[in-house]
């Protein structure tokens, strides 16, 4: 027997046949982290492109997107917008899954400029496997929320949406949360 798979299986013996929350969390995030990274990986040997980091900018309420109905490979909650100058601007929808205290699961978004001039946008999607951990005593709710944030949108050194072109790709995720019988209220 491989000696990884022998201390795996000596530590499930040892906690009962299931693995503590911290280590279970723990095996989750490096595997979530492997999996995302070979994924991203991939997409940017598909997209064929430099990475770059757009520029920020932040999208007031009153602002208009551009209408998105032709535009191939934008997601809904997603928008497009025209910056003052021209300049072409994406809104994202990175949260997959919330709950009350914010975003639990997100989609990740990279962005590559290809020798042409045009900009690949990469859309990295986890697809969430539930793992529920039974523990002794659990909190719920977040205590005080937090201030909403500003909407923001990533500046994409365009202005013609033919210079825009989506890739994307999911990969496994396993979100782990611990569950109790009686759960206590965070303050």
């Amino acid at each position: 027997m491989p000696l990884p798979l022998l201390v795996a299986l000596v530590m499930l013996v040892g906690c009962g046949g299931q693995l503590s929350f911290p280590a279970a969390q723990k095996r989750a995030t490096e595997r979530n982290l492997a999996a995302h990274d070979k994924l991203r990986d991939e997409l940017y040997l598909e997209a064929d492109g430099a990475p770059f980091d757009p520029i920020l900018a932040v999208v007031e309420l009153n602002q208009e997107a551009l209408p998105t109905g032709g535009i191939v490979g934008l997601r809904p909650g997603e928008g497009l917008y025209a910056m003052p100058d021209g300049e072409l601007a994406l809104m994202t929808k990175p949260c997959i899954r919330g709950s009350s205290c914010g975003c639990e699961v997100s989609r990740d978004y990279k962005y590559l400029r290809r020798p042409d001039g045009t900009v690949v946008v990469v859309r990295l999607t986890p697809v969430i496997a539930l793992r529920e951990i039974r523990v002794a005593s659990c909190g719920v709710g977040c205590g005080q929320p937090a201030p909403p944030a500003l909407r923001s949108a990533a500046r994409l050194g365009v202005k013609e949406i033919s210079a825009i072109r989506f890739v994307e790709g999911s990969y496994p995720y396993e979100l782990v949360v611990e569950t109790c019988a009686k759960p206590v209220p965070r303050p």
